[in-house]
């Protein structure tokens, strides 16, 4: 691949082979040595990383189409093959994962996928936004071996989806084909799903029964109590990341940053007079926000939809970054759900 034109900000290691039809690198984006990419469309988005030796393409050949969204990572040693794949903004798949199969994989926004898990898409793998895959967990959509020329009934490809919020936890816990996991859902570790399990429940054991008597995943929570303590994270964000670097304001701080200087405020209703005034980056968490687009350098975070409005500021990722292990996660306003393009939505359909 001819590097002229691209970004000066990409970074491209040693020994790194790309081959595409056509590429879209966004700013920032990393690549590490001995990487191997086969794709002939290929997206590369705004901060995206491949670590060393990944590789990226088909079962058989190069991949049709590979999305990789903003600030997502994918770790050293990983492999990526399947014809079309789509991973949303701030992923962290994580190293030794194997992710392959004849039909589409998507991810969505604030996945994180822990070591040596198997994601196959023979038929299709959905993964919604905010889902947590533990270590050496494997997801299947196929099942398969026997010879069915000596009349093997044991055969079964069909898509498996894991909706948002679900947490598949610990290690070493195995989901069958065609199990759909539901919406805030929790698997225990060790556990092996061969049923559905259903939004807000908890299923552990092999195979997995529903044990939401003992433990229910979630509770509601209101919007005035959102706003109440995201102003503890964020209190306890610019104490940890910039210690004797930030000053108090009503509800807010404002930060002086190795980055330049930005506001953090979390407030019942958007400012609208505040926002155009300010002249360094402004973060605003608020219950809803009903506000026209926000001036480039304001970030607006509402706390009811759990989207934000996208500048891509260092200190809009710096935030993002701190927020989004387990305190709190947020997608973007314009690209709220990670799809494939029309061209590629029947690969893999049974």
């Amino acid at each position: 691949m001819d590097l002229a034109g691209i970004n000066p900000s990409v970074r491209v290691g040693r020994n790194v082979h790309i081959s595409a039809e056509h590429v879209q690198l966004g700013d920032d984006v990393r690549i590490g040595d001995d990487v191997r990419i086969e794709c002939r469309r290929l997206v590369l988005r705004h901060g995206a990383r491949l670590e060393a030796r990944c590789v990226v393409g088909g079962m058989r050949g190069p991949a049709d189409f590979i999305d990789i969204g903003e600030q997502s990572l994918i770790a050293h040693d990983c492999k990526l093959l399947c014809p079309a794949a789509v991973l949303g903004d701030y992923v962290a798949i994580h190293n030794h994962t194997l992710m392959n199969g004849r039909g589409p994989l998507l991810i969505g926004h604030n996945c994180w996928i822990g070591q040596h898990c198997i994601l196959n898409s023979e038929a299709s793998l959905s993964i919604g936004n905010s889902v947590c895959v533990g270590t050496n967990t494997n997801l299947y959509s196929h099942g398969y071996f026997g010879d069915l020329l000596e009349g093997c009934q044991v055969f079964k490809v069909v898509p498996v989806t894991i909706e948002d919020d679900a947490w598949i936890m610990g290690s070493y816990t195995s989901v069958a084909p065609g199990v759909r996991v539901g919406e805030k859902a929790l698997v225990l570790a060790g556990s092996c799903v061969t049923k559905d399990v259903p939004p807000n429940h908890c299923f552990g054991g092999t195979p997995a029964r529903d044990m939401t008597d003992r433990l229910v995943p979630y509770r509601h929570v209101t919007p005035d109590e959102k706003l109440a303590r995201i102003g503890e994270f964020l209190a306890e964000y610019v104490q940890t990341v910039f210690p004797a670097a930030f000053e108090t304001e009503p509800n807010g701080y404002v930060v002086r940053a190795p980055f330049g200087p930005f506001r953090l405020r979390w407030q019942p209703d958007v400012d609208s007079a505040a926002c155009l005034a300010s002249d360094i980056p402004l973060l605003v968490f608020t219950r809803r926000n009903e506000a026209e687009a926000p001036p480039d350098l304001v970030t607006v975070f509402d706390l009811t939809r759990r989207q934000y409005t996208r500048c891509r500021t260092p200190a809009e990722i710096s935030t993002i970054s701190f927020l989004k292990s387990y305190r709190a996660r947020f997608v973007p306003a314009d690209r709220p759900r990670v799809e494939l393009p029309p061209e590629f939505r029947k690969l893999g359909k049974p």
